[in-house]
């Protein structure tokens, strides 16, 4: 109750700083309305309906007790009407600005119980192994609640206020803010390759840790198990985390909780190969291979050992392929390949 006071009293003092529809597939669902919605304008009353439902959405979802058939309830209100649409954001926004993602820690998804019992199926002692874990099979919060997010194996591009362009990744998410004297973005998970318009104001992506700075520049920013790659394409651009290093052209650097790497350098032709329908690895550790592959494939892939997710990978992969994937990735590094219902695939 008091989440929904606050959000009854922010929602009126928060807004969308000049945001445009993306077009493309997102996590929700298609954002574009162009085509099949209802245009008239809603009733004052009708809105004050959608805001105490867009309230409830979001108690909804910082219970601890969302699941999938919510997360799917939830695309469908939203693609309703651009109305819905709006009236989620505003909510969205306004949890925000009272403080909620900082002070409101909520519970790991849990699972539905039509999941649950598909997984006890294939044994009950795995199944009660994995029941206090997360398989990724729920969208993360900060997905559902970004400015813009895509879905597993779904990619957009984005168009951003200063005319600068964002090309997001499967399974990734983006807030952006732009104001009269600065403009920015927070890269929340997955992948994303930018290309700025020039500007006076200063460009600022954090991700993590880090941040990068940037004026008339491209990039691509690639979020992973354990650290992060930032691969300069254009101009020059800044990143900073415990320290900083300038990148020109043809120059990455990764850095994670402890610092930032050497620059080094980088392949432009190969940047951002998802898209181009490619995935590409060169001396990865198996765990952030496994989390670029999650985020491109429907299912879950799971390490049964810390051990296995230090193991070095070198391969390309075709994204319109998805079901080769796992099984040439458990063959090249002869591993065991399990798989269980709800596409879980164990690699031993």
């Amino acid at each position: 109750m008091i989440l929904r006071a606050m959000l009854s009293q922010a929602s009126s003092m928060a807004h969308i700083h000049g945001r445009k529809t993306r077009s493309g597939h997102g996590l929700l669902g298609d954002m574009d309305f162009t085509a099949n919605t209802d245009r008239r304008k809603a009733h004052p009353d009708e809105l004050d309906t959608l805001h105490r439902e867009a309230i409830d959405w979001i108690v909804r979802l910082t219970s601890g007790e969302s699941t999938v058939e919510d997360a799917e309830r939830l695309k469908v209100w939203r693609a309703r009407s651009m109305d819905h649409e709006r009236a989620f954001r505003r909510a969205s926004t306004a949890w925000r600005k009272t403080g909620g993602a900082a002070t409101t820690a909520p519970h790991a998804p849990r699972m539905s119980r039509r999941l649950f019992l598909a997984g006890a199926g294939a044994g009950g002692a795995l199944a009660a192994g994995w029941a206090g874990v997360s398989l990724g099979l729920l969208p993360g919060f900060g997905q559902i609640m970004a400015d813009y997010s895509t879905g597993t194996g779904e990619q957009a591009r984005i168009e951003l206020p200063d005319g600068s362009t964002v090309d997001l990744d499967g399974a990734s998410a983006l807030d952006a803010k732009f104001t009269n004297a600065s403009r920015g973005v927070r890269l929340i998970t997955g992948a994303a390759a930018f290309e700025l318009a020039p500007d006076a104001r200063s460009f600022q992506a954090v991700i993590g840790s880090g941040e990068i700075t940037a004026r008339n520049a491209a990039f691509v920013v690639t979020m992973s198990a354990g650290s992060t790659l930032v691969e300069c394409m254009r101009g020059t651009v800044d990143v900073t985390c415990n320290g900083s290093v300038r990148l020109t052209a043809g120059q990455r650097t990764s850095f994670d909780a402890a610092g930032l790497s050497a620059p080094e350098a980088a392949d432009i032709a190969t940047a951002a190969p998802w898209r181009q329908g490619l995935l590409i690895f060169e001396n990865r550790p198996l765990a952030e291979v496994v989390a670029d592959i999650n985020r491109h494939r429907h299912g879950r892939i799971v390490l049964t050992s810390s051990t296995l997710g230090q193991r070095r990978v070198d391969g390309v992969f075709h994204l319109a392929r998805p079901d080769e994937i796992v099984t040439n990735l458990a063959n090249s590094l002869k591993l065991r390949l399990i798989e269980l219902p709800g596409g879980l695939s164990l690699l031993a």
